[in-house]
């Protein structure tokens, strides 16, 4: 089993990779070791004790703030226990997630469409509540202090889910995407979108992709996994896999197990764009096929 590690990006920004599923690159957190301390994502419980492990090792006794980008599982189920550990943070989310945290038995029943009762615990670990009085609710044009004079600007990003947002700083460059644009793993970076029912919209989706170019960031923080030092090809890839993704749905839905010849073509399309093996494992190991199919498929007969 590995240890969560932080490593120092520019002007008091971490990168902490907190060993989601016990594993390696699997969820980046980002956190400003301001006089405001703010950290960007928890992951969820079943391995948060990773992450509590590389904020003692930095000597953080107090978090300001925890935002997350939204309330999905992999990026929100700790929430509660991270507010249990540091009893003065707030929790900041957008506005239309904050009642899932604070009476989270949707969220966990919405998640259970899709994984059964054992990976549930294997994979997410327990929900906490978070207090309702310990809950910010964010929106577009929202700011979080860090101190110092210097703050981070909340966007609200609809696409992959309602309640999700992204956060610009100014003197890093940085822009933390969450899954807004999609996935793109370290030794590759190559982009691959993220289409999970109920709230996945191809349209909304490329719509925040040209928000996030017009703030002209320096980097992009994924959540899954680390800065992407090229915002501009990223952004392009996204958007062109993402529509490309829905086409071969829209074509293919009838198909059987729609999931599988997903994950195939897919697959078969990376190989033709010359995409190593141990790339495209990564890719394939960190998708739930079924998942993005069935999201788009939603969405195209909604």
């Amino acid at each position: 089993m590995g240890h969560a590690t932080a490593v120092p990006l520019s002007h008091d920004l971490y990168l902490i990779d907190a060993f989601m599923h016990d594993e390696p690159e699997r969820l980046a957190c980002y956190l400003f070791d301001t006089p405001q301390r703010l950290l960007i994502e928890c992951g969820p419980s079943r391995s948060i004790g990773h992450l509590f492990a590389a904020l003692d090792d930095l000597g953080v006794d107090d978090v300001a703030t925890l935002a997350v980008t939204h309330i999905h599982l992999d990026h929100a189920g700790g929430a509660g226990h991270l507010a249990r550990r540091f009893p003065n943070a707030d929790i900041a989310v957008h506005r239309r997630g904050a009642r899932h945290l604070a009476d989270p038995g949707r969220l966990w029943d919405s998640a259970s469409r899709v994984y059964d009762e054992r990976e549930m615990q294997d994979l997410w670990g327990p929900i906490e509540p978070v207090e309702p009085a310990r809950l910010t609710a964010l929106d577009e044009g929202d700011r979080i202090p860090l101190g110092g004079g210097r703050q981070v600007d909340v966007l609200y990003t609809p696409g992959h889910a309602k309640h999700h947002v992204v956060f610009t700083e100014a003197e890093t460059g940085a822009c933390f995407v969450g899954d807004a644009v999609g996935i793109a793993f370290p030794h590759g970076h190559m982009v691959q979108p993220v289409t999970p029912p109920p709230d996945f919209d191809p349209e909304l989706v490329v719509t925040q992709l040209h928000r996030i170019a017009r703030h002209h960031p320096s980097f992009l923080g994924f959540a899954h996994f680390g800065p992407h030092p090229d915002p501009e090809a990223a952004l392009a890839q996204a958007e062109e896999r993402v529509r490309a993704w829905v086409a071969w749905v829209e074509e293919a839905a009838g198909a059987d197990d729609l999931g599988g010849a997903m994950r195939r073509w897919a697959l078969d399309e990376y190989r033709a764009q010359d995409v190593p093996e141990d790339i495209i494992e990564i890719y394939d190991r960190n998708t739930h096929w079924p998942m993005q199919a069935a999201g788009i498929l939603r969405w195209l007969t909604a």
